[in-house]
């Protein structure tokens, strides 16, 4: 980026960070629960349609970092995940503004930062809350540590081996994109399957579920992955329907038979590179 545009973005972030701080005061809540009132390293990504900062609470080594991608849209779940496994955040935390604000005047802007600083401050807070759920600190799997970072796909397909049609194709896809993937084990032979399925979904940068047959052991893994809100991409035969209103999954509808496998190959290739992608360009 520019050294004008990465001035302007810092111009913006000054005033989003005054609103942050004013909001605070007003609530009553102790500063630093909002972790962009804390040291941090940042990455700055404006793209086609938002400014995204990518944060990360660091005491010591911060370095804040701007790349302009025009050409690109980022989601939020990409920048969370990129935020992870391309920049080497553990516990990020993502602020997205529209483009269109970088145009506008300090005044023109003020409604709308205030309006992602309310945002912004919710979401803290609701982590917050989180970490301190028993729910989110003593799962019946156990802990966890933090993901390693590495590009990874967890593959949930069936067990019964008549069901298991697309293995080929989907493993085909995910190493025309340079992946690894780990296929699930048959959580129904005990605790250690069930262990090591949790272990796997935590660090898994994505999820592929092969639905067909509606195996126990995917439907289980796949409510876990849903709930850790890990990006995950359906896969269920022609005319079936399943889970159709769950927010950020992404489906692949195949025909049973060769071409129909073919395509999926395909779809399954393009998809995982349109979530996947670097942000930064090597």
């Amino acid at each position: 980026m520019e050294a004008e545009l990465s001035a302007r973005v810092d111009g913006l972030i000054d005033e989003f960070m005054a609103a942050v701080d004013e909001m605070t005061e007003e609530r009553r809540l102790q500063r630093g629960i909002a972790r962009s009132q804390l040291p941090c390293s940042t990455v700055a990504i404006l793209d086609k349609k938002s400014l995204s900062i990518l944060g990360q609470f660091r005491m010591e080594n911060r370095v804040a970092s701007y790349f302009y991608r025009p050409d690109v849209v980022l989601t939020h779940q990409r920048a969370a995940n990129s935020a992870q496994w391309e920049f080497g955040f553990d516990d990020p935390f993502i602020i997205q503004f529209p483009a269109e604000l970088m145009e506008q005047s300090s005044i023109d802007r003020r409604p709308a930062l205030l309006v992602v600083a309310s945002k912004h401050i919710d979401s803290e807070f609701l982590r917050l809350q989180q970490m301190l759920s028993l729910v989110r600190t003593r799962p019946i799997f156990g802990q966890t540590s933090e993901p390693v970072g590495a590009k990874t796909i967890f593959l949930l397909l069936p067990q019964d081996a008549s069901l298991r049609g697309n293995e080929n194709a989907i493993a085909s896809a995910i190493s025309a994109n340079n992946l690894s993937f780990n296929e699930a084990p048959d959580i129904r032979s005990g605790r250690a399957e069930v262990r090591d399925a949790w272990y796997s979904i935590n660090h898994a940068v994505a999820i592929v579920a092969d639905l067909t047959g509606a195996d126990a052991g995917v439907m289980y893994a796949l409510g876990i992955a849903h709930t850790l809100g890990k990006e995950t991409i359906l896969i269920y035969p022609q005319g079936s329907k399943y889970l159709t209103d769950i927010p950020r999954t992404h489906r692949i509808e195949y025909d049973d038979s060769e071409a129909g496998r073919a395509k999926l190959d395909e779809e399954l290739s393009r998809m995982l590179d349109t979530m996947l992608a670097p942000i930064v360009e090597d």
